[in-house]
């Protein structure tokens, strides 16, 4: 970042918004009308000729001022390599256009050769004049999955021709992998990522959308994405956020994509075509976006186009005023004030350090803890001051509201409260009316819809849970741990507006720890002691709540709550699942090692050291058992399918990546689209042996009689342990992790004779519950 450049982002900072409208620096160009792909998502394939803009009209268009300040253009369709003057078409527009730097070409590289050819003659001619060279490949899937969504058998193999010429071409700057998101290819995109890393290529996903020039702005059928299609499609954004991306912009698109998609925010991605850019259509027509604006005039070569674009700026208002808010398309550009100014700080910070700088002064460390402090405090305040409303209740049912960390629940965390649930069912009947407080309500609507447990169920935000909690007969803090976060700042509030009116509140079935800093366990401490009946999930939960300074009495201990839930389910999974084979099955419950959380205690490089061991471990212990066992069936599950969680499914692509001698036992079928629980259940039933590490794994292995072998991610301290040794499943500690030893544990458990599902009788939630109501 130089000093030119911080000067014209300041001069950005201070203009006010939106921008005005400039002569354009960017023009996308689609010069066919035409195209030999026939893509769902598209239309213009079902044009049999195009009124193309010739060389001579786009050579007088170009003299036009209105492209004196152009630096990029983009080469579009149809598909661009169908027009033989292509080559002549990009040297008008290189030599035509003063201030260009940068020339993009988009294909569908179906006719490979012709494609390459193509390629080769407009890098060369691009080359020539010194400017950059971008080249982007359409890929809509792994393998028939774009052959499907393009219309085309054998488009996937063409289009690996023509990467395999443009991978490290001299002539390309830059080559890339253009993604189109549609209904046909949203549960498989994970295929090609894989793929794309694979084969070090940049990938970039864009939602399809009605689009004008596409001749689909009235077809919806190919975009009209379930809520459940939505849900994968964000969380697959949101692994690309952690794991893949790189770029501030399409960081930040991503983002904003979010936020439209499962929260209907209005978009936040900025976009030049709102001030700054241009389209010119294949019969040379004049529009400002090619998404949503009128042709402004016929031809650039037939009147003044700068007088048109900027005479027209009150449609181009229009379009910003009532249509860019919802525009999902992959347009990117200069931000709203705020955010460009967090954007111009952190790029401040890449280049200078900035905030290494700020965090090294006297004092920070105990300003940030205020800070923090202030935050969890106003969050606090703000629950505390949400006004009170009535939930409606049936006379002759309970209602029972349940929070906790729903919202970003796990396949443990469904157990759970379809264990707390089965138990106040057990006592007042199938009328029970819920509530399930939820921290990011997509995420548990897509738990209600999977589970017939939350029939008679209401999701809310957290403010509704304040606000009605007055109204309930019973609020219940529903299993999970208890620990420090200042997400306990809505709970408190919740269980304080309650306790204030008499409902009883009941801590159901909760771990507590590990703790956080002073605010956060007195929040925990205020919650244990607002509750007027308590019960945790093991006896080191209960010291815990003691050591706090809680009267513990009357608590009373019990199994987990998913113990209820599965325990109830058992019986009624098909135990014939597997074809009759004598394939050893072998069940992974991984998660990428929350080191940070775990081993905070230890220096960062020693905990990073015990992280790499364990993968590295992993993968040689599996490798072993596939020389010992050459037709063993290794099936990852993930019991996370939520970013909020880290979802188990990209920790598991990563740590397989590039073991071929892997790949012909495992079976990844399990680590598509989240699946409802029930599913997950049949898989642990199914399982000859379980390499457990999450808590809930081995909550699911015990329960459905799955030999288990646990890594103790707690290093020793905590839940994992206490659960392997109250049920004697074979422990193997991280620390010190070794090939060997684990590879011996896991032998063993798949010789054994499978178990028997653990029975807990007096120690269940369900009983537990009962005897604290008097029922």
């Amino acid at each position: 970042m130089n000093f030119s450049s911080v000067f014209s982002q300041v001069k950005l900072l201070a203009k006010s918004r939106p921008l005005p409208l400039e002569k354009p620096t960017v023009i996308q160009f689609p010069v066919i009308d035409t195209c030999n792909s026939k893509c769902q998502m598209c239309r213009i394939w079902e044009n049999k000729k195009s009124q193309d803009i010739t060389i001579s009209q786009l050579k007088m268009g170009l003299e036009s001022p209105l492209f004196s300040e152009v630096m990029g253009i983009g080469f579009n369709g149809g598909e661009p390599t169908l027009r033989a003057d292509l080559p002549e078409l990009v040297d008008t527009v290189v030599t035509s256009l003063p201030k260009l730097n940068s020339v993009s070409l988009i294909t569908n590289a179906y006719k490979y050769l012709q494609v390459i050819e193509q390629i080769e003659a407009v890098a060369k001619i691009v080359k020539s004049k010194g400017l950059h060279f971008d080249l982007m490949v359409s890929l809509d899937g792994y393998g028939d999955v774009h052959d499907k969504v393009r219309g085309r058998s054998g488009n996937f193999e063409n289009a690996k021709k023509v990467l395999e010429f443009a991978k490290d071409n001299p002539l390309i700057d830059n080559l890339r992998i253009g993604c189109t998101v549609i209904r046909e290819n949203v549960l498989k995109l994970p295929d090609l990522l894989e793929y794309c890393i694979e084969n070090n290529l940049y990938v970039k996903y864009r939602l399809g959308v009605p689009h004008q020039r596409l001749y689909t702005e009235n077809l919806l059928d190919p975009y009209a994405l379930s809520f459940e299609e939505k849900y994968e499609f964000v969380e697959f954004l949101e692994g690309l956020i952690k794991d893949y991306e790189t770029s501030p912009h399409q960081l930040f698109f991503y983002r904003s994509l979010i936020e439209q998609i499962i929260r209907d925010k209005p978009r936040q991605a900025g976009c030049d075509w709102k001030h700054r850019g241009a389209t010119i259509t294949a019969k040379g027509e004049l529009a400002y976006c090619a998404v949503q604006s009128k042709p402004l005039m016929e031809s650039i070569a037939k009147g003044d186009p700068l007088t048109v674009f900027f005479d027209n700026e009150e449609h181009l208002k229009d379009i910003v005023n009532n249509k860019c808010e919802t525009c999902h398309h992959d347009y990117v550009g200069i931000p709203d004030r705020k955010t460009y100014q967090k954007q111009f700080l952190e790029r401040l910070d890449q280049r200078f350090g900035v905030k290494n700088i700020v965090r090294s002064l006297p004092g920070f460390s105990l300003y940030s803890k205020r800070r923090r402090e202030k935050h969890f405090i106003n969050l606090l305040e703000h629950h505390r001051t949400v006004e009170a409303t009535v939930h409606p209740k049936s006379i002759n049912s309970k209602t029972i509201l349940i929070c906790g960390w729903y919202g970003t629940e796990t396949l443990g965390d469904k157990g759970i409260i379809a264990g707390v649930m089965h138990g106040f069912r057990e006592i007042y009947g199938s009328d029970v009316q819920f509530v399930v407080v939820a921290l990011h309500t997509y995420i548990t609507e897509i738990t209600r819809r999977q589970m017939k447990e939350f029939s008679n169920c209401r999701i809310v935000t957290t403010e509704q849970g304040a606000a009605i909690a007055g109204s309930m007969d019973y609020v219940v803090f529903g299993g999970g741990p208890l620990m420090g976060i200042d997400e306990l700042a809505p709970m408190q509030a919740i269980f304080e507006r309650a306790k204030a009116v008499g409902v009883t509140t009941i801590v159901a079935g909760c771990g507590v720890g590990p703790f956080g800093e002073q605010w956060h366990d007195n929040s925990l401490k205020s919650i244990l002691e607002l509750s007027d009946k308590r019960i945790y999930r093991d006896k080191r939960s209960l010291d815990y709540a003691t050591s706090l300074g809680v009267h513990t009495t009357n608590d009373v201990v019990a199994e987990d709550p998913a113990f209820t839930w599965l325990a109830s389910i058992e019986p009624t999974l098909d135990v014939a699942l597997r074809e009759k084979t004598s394939k050893k099955v072998l069940l992974l419950g991984l998660r990428d090692f929350p080191y940070q959380e775990y081993a905070r205690h230890l220096p960062e490089a020693e905990a990073l050291a015990i992280k790499d061991n364990y993968e590295k471990v992993i993968i040689e212990s599996l490798s072993q058992l596939v020389q010992n066992i050459p037709d063993i069936v290794i099936r990852p599950l993930p019991m996370c399918t939520n970013h909020f969680g880290s979802d188990d499914r990209w920790f598991y692509r990563r740590i397989f990546r590039g073991h071929k001698q892997l790949k012909d036992n495992l079976d990844l079928s399990l680590l598509g689209a989240e699946m409802a629980p029930i599913e997950y259940c049949k898989a642990f039933k199914n399982a000859d042996a379980l390499l457990a590490m999450r808590f809930h794994s081995l909550v699911f292995g015990l329960a459905l009689g799955t030999n288990s072998v646990a890594l103790d991610y707690t290093l020793g301290k905590g839940k994992v342990r206490s659960l392997a040794e109250r049920f004697d499943a074979e422990l193997v500690s991280m620390i010190n992790l070794s090939t060997g030893e684990l590879t011996r544990q896991i032998m063993v458990a798949l010789d054994n004779e499978k178990p028997q599902p653990i029975k807990l009788d007096n120690l269940s939630f369900s009983s537990s519950l009962k005897q604290l109501l008097g029922a």
